[in-house]
């Protein structure tokens, strides 16, 4: 009877992880991706060659679409803002380039937030930006607490993906939402994908929520 018991309880765990990894996979009813679970320390390589480490793991990356502005009509295969949350996928498990980055467009600005982890201040970069391609587009990155009042961390572009918060923010300050703008004075305008190509937006160092 206890033999039983044990192997029902055993069975009953490994249907909820099962359907835990479906819900991962598969997302909402919306069908947008839900937020990740696995916070086991990972390090995750950019394009432009980085290997860059996240105490999180999956779980270090944005979650959430806020906002998403572009400035062109474009196939709308790249103007999915939601294919660049949760941990970054082109390399690794994309079954189509065309659907795991969103093309910010010139000029075009995109907000995503952290919601079930969120970003601080630590030795070294703090935040990285991966953008698909061998050289990062100008992209402007501002964080903020409240998803109103902006900071300034400065850009990514050419090799480098990541930047520091140091002496640009409040000490202690714990930052929920990050805005990208891309330049759109540097790169081509045309195209299929002008603009810089997001696959994900990852806090370095974060916390949970």
């Amino acid at each position: 009877m206890r033999f039983s018991l044990l192997f029902l309880a055993l069975l009953a765990s490994g249907c909820a992880q099962v359907e835990q990894v479906a819900r991962d996979a598969i997302g909402d009813a919306t069908g947008r991706p839900l937020p990740a679970s696995d916070d086991t320390p990972r390090t995750y390589d950019t394009s432009q060659g980085e290997s860059v480490r996240f105490d999180l793991g999956a779980v270090a990356f944005a979650d959430r679409v806020d906002r998403f502005s572009p400035t062109a009509d474009l196939n709308e295969a790249y103007l999915d803002p939601w294919q660049a949350v949760g941990p970054p996928d082109y390399e690794t498990g994309c079954r189509s380039g065309d659907e795991c980055y969103v093309t910010l467009t010139p000029g075009g600005v995109a907000v995503f937030e952290f919601t079930n982890n969120i970003l601080y201040d630590g030795p070294g970069d703090d935040i990285a930006i991966f953008e698909i391609g061998p050289d990062v587009e100008a992209t402007t990155v501002e964080i903020s607490v409240d998803g109103r009042d902006y900071i300034t961390l400065g850009r990514v572009e050419g090799s480098s993906a990541s930047l520091d918060i140091a002496g640009r923010g409040p000490d202690g300050a714990r930052f929920r939402f990050v805005r990208l703008t891309d330049d759109p004075n540097q790169g081509g305008s045309g195209g299929s994908t002008p603009g810089a190509d997001i696959d994900a937006v990852g806090a370095i160092h974060a916390e949970r929520r």
